[in-house]
Parts: C-alpha cells; sequence; structure tokens
C-alpha cells in the first residue's frame, strides 16, 4: 500500500460474498439541494442514494489524495446504479430546491462495473498475483496446454490485478518449492510469493474429463471440468480459504469441450472468488494493519526495552504492538506489529526516529519484516 492510500469507497462493493453486509440492492432515503433547479435536487439526491450505498462502507476516514476526481467517475453514472426511485418530500425554500427521495441502488452493477474495479486497483499498490495451477487430463490428450493457468491469468490482468511475469514463472515452475506449494505445502507456496515480490499466491489443481456421449447418436462428448483452488497470503502464510468451481460443454472435439469446460470453471473462479477474496484480505489489512515483524538491535537495558516498546506504540499507523521477547545479552527486541501500511514505510516512518537521547537506525527490511539498531 502507498502512504496515501488506505482504501477507497468500492472496496466494499467486491465484498458481496458476504451477504450479511451487502444485499443485491439497498433501498435509501436521501436529500438533494440545488439553487438550479428541481432536477437538479433530483440529481443531487440520486448522487447521495449511490454515495451512501457505495460509500457507508468505507472502513477509514482517510481517503487516497485527489480521489474525489475518481469518486466522480463513478457517480456520474448514478443513473445506470439506481433502479427506481420515488420523491417524498418536496419544497423549494428561498431560491433553493430541496427534495428527498426513496432510492433503490443496485450493489450488482456497481460491484459488476470495471470502472470501479479499476480504481479499486489503481487506488491500492496494485496487489501482485502468483498463479500456480497444474492440469489433469482423464480420457482426453492434453498436449500440456495449460489452459487453466493462461485463463486465469488473463481474466486477473483484465480485471486490473498485476501478476508475476512470464519470464519470472518460468523461473518459478522449475523450483522444487513450486513443485511443494502444488502438493499442498503452504510454508512452500509462502516463500514462492515473498522471493517473487507477490502479495498472493493462488494454488490451484484442474482436473478435466470425458464424461461420454452428451446426445445418443450426436457424437458430441459432454466434458467436464473442475477447479479447486486456494489464496496464500504470502505475508502472513494465511490461507485465506479455498473453493471448489465447475464447468460443462459439449462438443465433437473433446479437447476443445475440455478447454471450454474448463475456461468456465476458471472465470467462475476468479469472479465468484479470488476477487472477492483479495479485495476481503485487503479491508481487514486496511481495519486492522499488516502483520509486521519488528526487530531491534542495541536494547541494552530492561529500563530502555520498556521505554523502546512503549514508544513503538505510539508510533503512527502502529494499530496494536505485541512484545514477542527481548534479550539482555544479545540486546534484540522482537516486537510484532499490526501497521497501516507497508514495511518499506514503517520503515520510512522509523528511520532516524528519536526515542529519548537515541535513534532508530533501518539496517534492513522485507515484505514481512522491518529490522532496526537503536543507537
Amino acid at each position: 500500500m502507498r502512504t496515501a492510500v488506505l482504501m477507497t469507497v468500492v472496496m466494499a462493493a467486491f465484498l458481496l460474498a458476504g451477504g450479511a453486509v451487502l444485499a443485491e440492492e439497498r433501498t435509501l432515503e436521501t436529500v438533494g439541494t440545488s439553487t438550479l433547479s428541481r432536477q437538479d435536487a433530483v440529481q443531487q439526491a440520486q448522487r447521495a442514494a449511490v454515495e451512501q450505498g457505495v460509500g457507508v462502507f468505507i472502513q477509514s476516514e482517510t481517503e487516497v489524495k485527489n480521489f474525489q476526481l475518481k469518486k466522480d467517475q463513478i457517480f456520474s453514472r448514478t443513473q445506470g446504479y439506481i433502479t427506481r426511485f420515488s420523491v417524498i418530500k418536496d419544497e423549494k425554500v428561498g431560491q433553493a430546491y430541496h427534495v428527498k427521495i426513496r432510492a433503490t441502488v443496485s450493489m450488482d452493477r456497481i460491484k459488476d462495473d470495471l470502472i470501479a474495479m479499476q480504481i479499486l486497483l489503481e487506488s491500492l499498490e496494485r496487489p501482485k498475483l502468483m498463479v500456480l495451477v497444474t492440469e489433469e487430463y482423464k480420457n482426453i490428450d492434453s498436449l500440456g496446454m495449460g489452459v487453466a493457468s493462461a485463463e486465469m491469468a488473463s481474466l486477473l490482468l483484465s480485471r486490473g490485478f498485476e501478476l508475476v511475469d512470464q519470464a519470472q514463472m518460468k523461473e518459478i515452475n522449475a523450483q522444487a518449492e513450486t513443485r511443494q506449494a502444488l502438493a499442498g505445502d503452504v510454508n512452500a507456496a509462502q516463500s514462492l510469493g515473498l522471493h517473487f515480490d507477490s502479495q498472493y499466491v493462488v494454488v490451484g489443481k484442474a482436473v478435466v474429463q470425458d464424461a461420454g456421449e452428451a446426445y445418443p447418436g450426436s457424437g458430441m462428448r459432454s466434458i467436464q471440468a473442475s477447479l479447486q483452488a486456494r489464496i496464500i497470503q504470502t505475508q502472513t502464510g494465511m490461507v485465506l480459504g479455498s473453493a471448489v468451481k465447475t464447468g460443462v460443454a459439449a462438443h465433437i472435439s473433446p479437447l476443445t469441450g475440455g478447454t471450454l469446460a474448463l475456461k468456465q470453471a476458471v472465470e467462475k473462479m476468479v469472479d465468484g472468488y479470488l476477487v472477492d477474496t483479495v479485495a476481503h484480505s485487503f479491508q481487514n489489512f486496511l481495519n486492522n494493519g499488516a502483520p509486521i515483524k519488528l526487530h531491534i538491535s542495541g536494547v541494552a537495558s530492561f529500563r530502555i526495552y520498556k521505554q523502546v516498546a512503549a514508544h513503538i506504540e505510539t508510533v503512527e499507523r502502529v494499530v496494536s504492538s505485541k512484545k514477542e521477547g527481548w534479550n539482555k545479552v544479545g540486546g534484540l527486541l522482537l516486537l510484532d506489529l499490526r501497521f497501516q501500511g507497508s514495511s518499506e514505510e514503517l520503515a520510512e516512518i522509523l528511520d532516524g526516529r528519536k526515542i529519548g537521547n537515541r535513534s532508530l537506525e533501518v539496517v534492513d527490511l522485507a515484505p514481512e519484516r522491518v529490522d532496526c539498531r537503536l543507537r
């Protein structure tokens, strides 16, 4: 995440899978005021309905710098999001028109709006994903096409995500850790993600099989595809969940039918699971901070240890600080932080920071860790 970026109003639009948080539609009462005309007041009320329907889910008071212009891109499409409305109060006071409306906002339309998706991803430091998917074909000659990986990468790119580039993927596919990750080793998947600067690793397996003749005497084959995938958040090593999606196609060519069925399963996986899960993960990091290990050397006494630990708790954007340990002999203090930002941003805040008559010097950092020396 960039320093100026915590979250945008559109984040919640991608959390519909939560059900209890968002319904397909929201009915709201809003007020519009205008000195131009009654119709302009109605439009302002409609805009307010859309803004409430989406913006009510902002989890932080801090928005992206100059995000107002980007919000306008969403709210300029007000008519496309409001499915129906009625005026419930209409009055003119002096030169101002005041209109109150009851409007129903389609959350599905917002979710499906690629403009909103692009704003989300552009407003965050684009999360980088690594896709590792194996394929198994039963009774079908596959020629090792790698359809699932290619299709998933294509869809994620079209949704605005950043992927580990192809040159790196060739190196990754040759790693022993990749085979371990595909076999279910979460630590191996996390290690790969950290090494190749990927915030999320998608590990999956696709199975495509010929289920027999689709229609008696037609010569068409019924091809079924099943795709299982899970997401590992590399900074924490946490498995964010897993899902299974399926696809089916009938075709005279089993290989073509398999490709079509597999593409169906991949599209369901991307739009019905991956996008929402990654968005929810960012939302969690926004609310609770990202976990970062802070190692501070040169903490030579218990008194200094208490002073430093207490000071770190006051650092801006540190949500929580848990003491993992301190060793007087080595002078090493270990803290487990929740920080609203990246390790590099934390390093920028800490480097040169005064604590009493001493100061911190950053000596090393990684996506999940910052090492400092107390001087």
